[in-house]
């Protein structure tokens, strides 16, 4: 009956009917010592056990799964058939080993006639007991937890440090291929910038534009690559770090980095000169290819020393966490270092920066002096908003003042929304212009399409109060030479009222080009003429941009990017909000002055519009004041003492249009 048993635990069979038969029949009570029966129900529990490790293992090889049902899979929540728990199985299999040549060498010695007692063979299967018990914890965590990926590496590694040498080796062996999968994915990712992830198991993870939550990102990337309208810069940015499968032994500053290095290689997949980039055909033959001489430049003949370095981790019985980290740092550093020689040697970043500080920050005031003019037009025509061409008014200041050789990499568009802007106020329509910018390669990665938006938000801020300081002057311009042409006299209300709007516009034009962009800007000069690696470039000009938004009063919890006049108090940040309704006195100032040449019918609007810009900048002074007292922002200090000097608005606030 010990030999039936043990044969019965050797079989093959997924539902073990040959163990089943003992516990429905009833052998046990007829021929099995009553003092026997215990030990006998023991050797029973712990081939049960065994067989429900076994059935698990049996559940995938016995199930082969074709590569349409990979796909349609892919879109379920249960991923049961990922490529790292078919690696968790095969690790199960190979820790399952030795409890199987225990029960072999067992059934060897009942064949051979060998006399051995119930409780010999129990004690012998007892001694696997722990291991079938840890792995079939293992199993049932995976079921119930539903881990999948880099999740069920984590949870391995953690269960991987056991005081039980027995059972330590045993985890070894289970953690080992899906170990060697993570570090196959890290590999092909960092040295050739390829993620075959179709379940999305590994932590960096490929998400269409237009695809919510990654609902979409499980299938294969190579899949996704002819099936949108996006150029190769676009393509790049949609690879993100999945912080589900990140695992615990990696900190996001390292995940951080492995993304960047991948990003990297995309970019030189590339090339310097990539033609019709908005071809879907083209782009996917761009990044499809896989040759060397893709991305020789960056590695150097590197790549195979980078890949057996990974490779080494794999190799090691356990994950090193440390060695992990310093893996990832060198080939982080080599690379950045790669960039920064390129991107300041070779690309010059130096004059692509000030490119940007030119136009994007209206560097050259001369430049934008003239697109306005262009614009707008003689002092005696009012030339409707609608009927402007901004993008022929940017060109022919560009030509009248030869720079267009400058000008060659940038364009200026118009975007609208679907909720047409009110075309009565300028700085409506100019909420809606877009500077493009086409930057040389290998710059992707410092001009992310997020970072291009962050300028072009300071561009249409500064654009505003450019342009109302543009019309201010225009309307002084007009009035004088009214006065001058004409022997009646001017309106003291509307001067004063248009000095101290002219007054707050310098005043903050002055605060945020000076005080915060140029200062800014050296900083991150500096960085750059440092010579410092690609990494600290890229956190220096990340750091520049934050600083900027936060300074320039434009960072807000809003999703929506433009400038909101008609509802400026939904704004989650107070002073933009009182900035912009300072901004519109400006224009309502404007247009009223442009309408009507009579003195008598202004005076109760320019009253009107004095009252409330009191208010306004009272109020304005009042946050400014408050943010001072709670921060330690210099620049503030200078746009306070600059605007309220000697207390003049505060202390008379109410009405500046009656002075």
């Amino acid at each position: 009956m010990i030999h039936d048993l043990l044969l019965a635990c050797l079989s093959s069979s997924q539902e073990a009917e040959g163990v089943k038969q003992f516990l429905d029949t009833t052998a046990v009570e007829h021929f099995i010592h009553p003092c026997e029966t215990e030990i006998f129900m023991d050797i029973l529990n712990i081939i049960n056990v065994y067989h429900e490790v076994v059935e698990f293992t049996q559940m995938y090889n016995t199930q082969p799964i074709s590569s349409e049902e990979l796909i349609s899979n892919a879109d379920s929540e249960d991923l049961s058939h990922g490529f790292y728990m078919l690696n968790f199985v095969k690790g199960i299999e190979n820790a399952l080993e030795e409890p199987y040549q225990e029960i072999v060498r067992l059934e060897a010695d009942c064949r051979k006639t060998k006399r051995n007692s119930l409780s010999y063979v129990c004690n012998a299967l007892r001694t696997k007991l722990p291991m079938l018990m840890l792995m079939r914890k293992l199993i049932m965590e995976v079921k119930v937890m539903k881990l999948r990926g880099c999740a069920m590496l984590h949870n391995l590694h953690q269960q991987s440090e056991h005081g039980d040498p027995q059972l330590e080796r045993m985890i070894h062996k289970v953690i080992k291929p899906v170990k060697h999968a993570f570090f196959s994915s890290l590999a092909h990712w960092m040295l050739f910038g390829v993620i075959d992830d179709i379940h999305s198991e590994f932590f960096i993870n490929f998400i269409p534009t237009g695809s919510e939550h990654g609902s979409i990102c499980s299938k294969s990337t190579q899949s996704f690559i002819l099936s949108g309208e996006q150029t190769t810069e676009d393509y790049i940015w949609q690879y993100e770090i999945n912080m589900k499968q990140l695992p615990g032994f990696l900190s996001i500053i390292s995940a951080e980095k492995v993304l960047f290095v991948g990003q990297t290689v995309l970019v030189f997949k590339m090339g310097r000169n990539p033609k019709s980039k908005n071809k879907v055909d083209q782009m996917a033959a761009e990044l499809n290819e896989m040759s060397r001489e893709d991305i020789y430049e960056l590695w150097s003949g590197r790549e195979s020393e980078f890949f057996k370095t990974i490779q080494d981790l794999s190799n090691d019985d356990k994950i090193n966490v440390f060695r992990v980290e310093q893996v990832v740092n060198d080939i982080k550093k080599y690379v950045s270092r790669r960039l920064s020689e390129i991107a300041v040697n070779e690309v010059d970043l130096e004059r692509q920066m000030v490119l940007l500080k030119d136009f994007y920050l209206l560097g050259r005031g001369e430049f934008f002096l003239e697109f306005f003019s262009q614009l707008h037009g003689n002092f005696d025509v009012n030339t409707e908003m609608r009927s402007r061409n901004y993008t022929r008014a940017f060109e022919l200041a560009a030509t009248g003042l030869r720079i267009t050789d400058d000008l060659e990499n940038f364009s200026l568009t118009t975007l609208r929304n679907s909720e047409e802007p009110d075309e009565s106020y300028d700085f409506q329509v100019l909420q809606s212009m877009h500077l493009k910018y086409i930057y040389e390669w290998p710059l992707n990665l410092l001009f992310s399409p997020k970072a291009i938006e962050r300028y072009n938000k300071i561009f249409r801020f500064l654009l505003i109060i450019r342009g109302l300081q543009y019309q201010m002057q225009r309307v002084w311009a007009k009035q004088t030479w009214t006065v001058k042409a004409e022997t009646g006299g001017t309106n003291i209300r509307v001067m004063n009222l248009r000095n101290h709007l002219l007054f707050f516009l310098n005043n903050l034009q002055y605060y945020i080009q000076v005080d915060v962009l140029e200062s800014q800007f050296e900083i991150f000069m500096n960085v750059i003429k440092s010579r410092a690696d690609f990494e600290e470039i890229q956190r220096a000009h990340t750091v520049f941009l934050a600083n900027v938004l936060s300074q320039c009063f434009l960072l807000s919890d809003t999703k929506d990017a433009h400038l909101n006049i008609t509802a400026c108090q939904t704004q989650a940040n107070p002073i933009y909000g009182t900035i912009l309704k300072l901004f519109s006195i400006c224009e309502k100032f404007i247009h009223m002055t442009q309408a009507t040449d009579k003195a008598d019918d202004i005076t109760e609007e320019v009253e009107r519009l004095g009252k409330e810009f009191g208010v306004q900048i009272a109020s304005l002074i009042q946050l400014l004041v408050d943010i001072k007292t709670s921060s330690c922002l210099g620049p503030l200090s200078q746009l306070l003492l600059r605007l309220d000097f000697n207390h003049w608005f505060s202390k008379q606030h109410c009405q500046p249009g009656q002075r």
